[in-house]
């Protein structure tokens, strides 16, 4: 009888985790706007997003696709298990890593969520599901395409097939546990100190650092791209890159040792590989579960809640403008998100640690490495441009009206012209562009010993790029900003605009390169530079007036 009862809980527990799961899903994929709004523009604001995202999975599964066949045209198919195992793998732990804090810790809807009656393991569960479920995704984007090339080439018995979908939904689960134990740790070191969401999103950058950086210690060999490709001919020296085989296996292995696994049972047909590597997942899994919910409430609460300071005193109060007012409720706003500050703020460091890696290692050990004719000549000229592509990652601009949120009446009842509140998000957005841009490209200069024009456009090109890229933030917001999101995640990451506001930067950056470098006009690529560079200055100058008057959406 008591067996029974315990039965009919636990299938009542993963009832309500499914109801949880359904929900959130349903919120993140906005599905009842699609179903229910009545404003076209909302729900065609929806539509183009969906759309837009969907582009970028096919092209996805295209770029994994090429990968595949690319080591499968040169014999080399033996090696695409393990690279499509570590290739999801590093997606899901980066994503992932993004998530946790806001959806498994600190979400906005905790205090509703935790006054339900349901057991803490059933939210865990739930939260954890939903994080597997679009982890799983993720993974067959890009094990699917690269399945597919490696059956097409290698030509694999039946049982590659039932442990290639087997795996399919096993890959995930080890990135996601390491993700949200990496979560766990910066969740409760963070919650422990003063200014509790400024140290989680230090400590979140941090770690990113980390993880983009660790694989290139495990890389070995100096062969580059002179001697992988035949100078006289171009085509690709399949004797060299087959030569590289055993290494680059070794680094994968090295990088993420369960890879060995599934790739011996797929490629091997070795059961016990594969019963190991499902194993040590599965466990891991319920193990992490298992563990969170004891400390679980405890770390939320120490997160969500804020510390008043026992010394306050009450001082003579400073009056200042309307504009720096915003100005730093903005910079605040952005800061005390670890979400919003870790994928916005991304692209400036990239920046600085690609600079200080060119000013350590030196570009003289880099040219030699790919072994470009004349490496160095193109790097003095595509320095401003390679900072660029990466500082106008960061554009604050384009979701500073939506971080608003609901309280974007608030805004609206200011006695103040829209043109102070633009401003006061240009300002935002340039405090990160403008000395991020400032310090890399003094170190591009000094490390590539750049005269002073090649300093001079260095410095100018990333400096009118980050403003223009500003100015287009503030187009792109004024259009595009919905204000009732449940959870930052949806505008930073799931909102077309926040992709138009990175993504648009980046192409703009690689065409004006393409035109400066490629040598189709007969004048010096400092000379295009510099006209490129007044160009964007006079568009965003007339952009910027024109968007002054815009009201408030």
């Amino acid at each position: 009888m008591d067996d029974r009862i315990a039965q009919m809980e636990r299938k009542q527990e993963w009832k309500l985790c499914w109801f949880l799961v359904k929900n959130r899903l349903i919120a993140q994929l906005g599905i009842n706007t699609f179903r229910y709004e009545k404003d076209k523009r909302k729900r065609n604001n929806k539509i183009v997003t969906a759309v837009a995202i969907l582009v970028c999975l096919f092209m996805a599964a295209g770029y994994c696709s090429a990968l595949a066949y690319g080591y499968a045209y040169v014999g080399l198919w033996a090696l695409i298990p393990g690279i499509a195992v570590v290739a999801s793998s590093l997606l899901t732990l980066l994503f992932t890593m993004f998530k946790t804090n806001g959806e498994l810790f600190g979400f906005s809807d905790y205090d509703l969520v935790m006054s339900l009656p349901i057991p803490i393991r059933t939210i865990i569960n739930s939260r954890l599901l939903n994080m597997y479920l679009w982890n799983t995704f993720f993974t067959l984007l890009v094990m699917v395409p690269m399945g597919i090339v490696y059956a097409l080439f290698a030509k694999p018995p039946v049982a590659f097939y039932l442990l290639w979908f087997s795996g399919l939904f096993l890959v995930c689960l080890i990135p996601t546990i390491l993700a949200a134990i990496i979560g766990a740790g910066i969740t409760a070191i963070s919650s422990k100190l003063r200014h509790t969401s400024a140290i989680a999103t230090i400590l979140m950058i941090v770690t990113v650092v980390v993880i983009v950086v660790l694989p290139l210690t495990f890389t070995q060999g100096n062969m580059g791209p002179g001697q992988l490709f035949d100078s006289e001919t171009g085509n690709l020296n399949e004797e060299v890159f087959s030569a590289l085989a055993p290494q680059i296996s070794d680094v994968i292995y090295r990088l993420y040792p369960p890879a060995r696994l599934f790739s011996e049972a797929v490629t091997g047909g070795k059961w016990l590989s594969f019963l190991l590597f499902a194993g040590a997942s599965i466990v891991l899994y319920g193990s992490f579960a298992a563990l969170l919910s004891v400390k679980y409430r405890r770390m939320n609460t120490a997160l969500t809640s804020r510390r008043s300071r026992a010394d306050y005193r009450l001082e003579t109060l400073q009056q200042g403008s309307m504009r720096v007012a915003l100005y730093k409720k903005t910079i605040l706003r952005i800061l005390k998100s670890s979400i919003t500050a870790t994928n916005l703020l991304v692209g400036c460091v990239m920046a600085v640690l690609l600079s200080i890696a060119l000013l350590v290692v030196g570009p003289e050990k880099l040219a030699e490495g790919i072994q470009i004719p004349n490496a160095i000549f193109y790097f003095k000229n595509a320095a401003g441009y390679v900072i660029a592509a990466m500082v106008v990652m960061t554009n604050t601009a384009a979701v500073s009206l939506a971080l608003e949120g609901k309280n974007i009446w608030l805004i609206k009842s200011l006695p103040i012209p829209p043109k102070t509140l633009y401003d006061s998000y240009l300002m935002t957005n340039l405090t990160f562009t403008i000395p991020t841009s400032l310090i890399c490209s003094v170190l591009f200069s000094i490390s590539l010993k750049a005269g002073v024009v090649g300093t001079v456009i260095t410095i100018l090109t990333p400096l009118t790029f980050s403003l223009f890229t500003a100015v287009i933030g503030i187009f792109i917001g004024n259009r595009m900003a919905y204000y009732d999101w449940q959870d930052e995640t949806q505008f930073v990451k799931q909102s077309f605009m926040s992709m138009l506001g990175m993504l648009r930067g980046m192409f703009l950056v690689v065409i004006c390169g393409f035109i400066a470098l490629s040598g189709i006009f007969p004048v010096s690529a400092n000379l295009i530079t510099f006209i490129i560079n007044i160009l964007l200055l006079v568009f965003a100058a007339a952009l910027y007036v024109h968007e002054s008057s815009r009201p408030i959406r």
